[in-house]
């Protein structure tokens, strides 16, 4: 190994360690550990990368033309600042290209690099594993000490509002990690992956984000399909989100306006709160259905409510619902162009080179990302998509799985 490459070795890996640090401070700095990644490594595997993209001209093309159409749409946004078209334009190619690098390292290299995120995982969970079983303690404590505050339930339910954002991008490593372990010979190997996936389910059931338990579980199930509709899995679950944001306004309309008042009148306060975004964005959709209202207009939009006896923001930052975010913002020419690099990317996947333990690990880590943007974060979150990019860069790594 030359000197060069021990030195791209050894970055590769103090940027995989700061992921797993930012995923335990709930995310902040993750984006841009990933970032580095893409920005460093890119110029190594250019060649191969533009090889990769020609292979599958229709899924680039598409992909491009969504992200460029929603950043378009900032100019119709009422929303003044610019960032997130900024961050959208400059950010998804350096995650596309920091995941794509786990595919062009050596065998012994990529064993390596899975070394490095299997012990690093494993302190991450442990982490989330203090912090469930002691109600946040650490975040709260922190939380004090930086906020200068003398409410420590207030403290402590901001604490947790970042450890379910930690938790989350922790939940997409975990399982391509703990398949990584899984393969490995020894009992004690084995053993640990199980403690890495018992973490995970602790972390998504503690912060009081029932979406991050949904997701976990849609994860397990996907990885589980695998087994027996492998290749076919992934290509469902792509079809499936696919379908899913070209209708949603037509499938979410159905379906609040057949729910029962007696069902959302038993649904806890976040839930039916969700339901009154929900509506309030189906709303603004009708009013501008073909191109949209703009990127991140939601947050340049207000409409406060009294709702069971408390005052609601009926339009927040963002919709708590992929398809009906991209609608919002984008129109149907933005879900049309997001749902068709959905589609071409199934396409893609029933050609791409990969092993039975890669595709089981990409749909599980697609499963989490796919509830998680259905139900909670927004779509476009810089912080979730480094999450989804951490999480297909250790499904590369595993290299022991048959060839599919």
């Amino acid at each position: 190994m030359t000197t060069r490459w021990r030195l791209s070795s050894v970055t590769l890996a103090v940027l995989l360690t700061l992921s797993a640090v930012f995923i335990a401070a709930g995310g902040l700095g993750l984006a841009t550990s990933m970032a580095l990644i893409g920005f460093i490594f890119t110029p190594v595997i250019f060649v191969s990368g533009w090889r990769s993209f020609k292979s599958a001209p229709t899924l680039a093309f598409l992909g491009v033309l969504s992200v460029t159409w929603l950043c378009a749409s900032h100019l119709w946004s009422p929303y003044e600042r610019a960032d997130q078209a900024y961050k959208l334009a400059l950010l998804i190619p350096l995650f596309v290209m920091g995941a794509y690098i786990a595919c062009r390292l050596t065998d012994e290299e990529a064993e390596r690099q899975a070394g490095v995120l299997s012990v690093v995982a494993l302190l991450a969970g442990g982490y989330f594993l203090i912090e469930a079983l002691t109600g946040g303690l650490i975040g709260g404590w922190i939380e004090l000490e930086l906020e200068d505050s003398n409410y420590p339930a207030e403290a402590i339910r901001n604490a947790k509002v970042t450890l379910s954002r930690g938790a989350t991008a922790f939940m997409m490593l975990a399982g391509p990690v703990a398949l990584y372990l899984w393969r490995r010979d020894g009992a004690w190997r084995r053993g640990l992956a199980l403690t890495l996936l018992a973490m995970a389910a602790f972390a998504s059931a503690s912060f009081d984000v029932e979406a991050n338990i949904l997701a976990l579980v849609f994860g397990l199930v996907a990885a589980g399909a695998t087994q027996f509709a492998s290749r076919t899995t992934l290509q469902v679950i792509l079809l499936g989100a696919g379908v899913w944001v070209l209708g949603a306004p037509l499938f979410m309309g159905m379906g609040l306006a057949l729910m029962p008042d007696s069902v959302e009148d038993g649904l806890p306060l976040s839930w039916a709160w969700r339901l009154e975004i929900w509506k309030a964005v189906l709303e603004q959709i009708r009013q501008s259905p073909l191109i949209g209202h703009g990127l991140d207009s939601m947050r340049a939009l207000s409409d406060s409510v009294a709702y069971r006896d408390v005052m609601i923001d009926r339009l927040p930052l963002h919709a708590h619902n992929a398809g009906l975010h991209i609608w919002m913002d984008a129109g149907a020419i933005g879900a049309l162009l997001c749902a068709a690099t959905l589609f071409a990317g199934a396409r893609a996947v029933g050609r791409a080179p990969l092993n039975a333990d890669q595709i089981t690990g990409l749909a599980y880590v697609g499963g989490i990302w796919w509830v998680s943007v259905l139900l909670g974060y927004g779509v476009y979150q810089e912080w979730h998509h480094a999450a989804l990019a951490l999480g297909v860069f250790a499904a590369f790594l595993n290299r022991t799985g048959a060839s599919e």
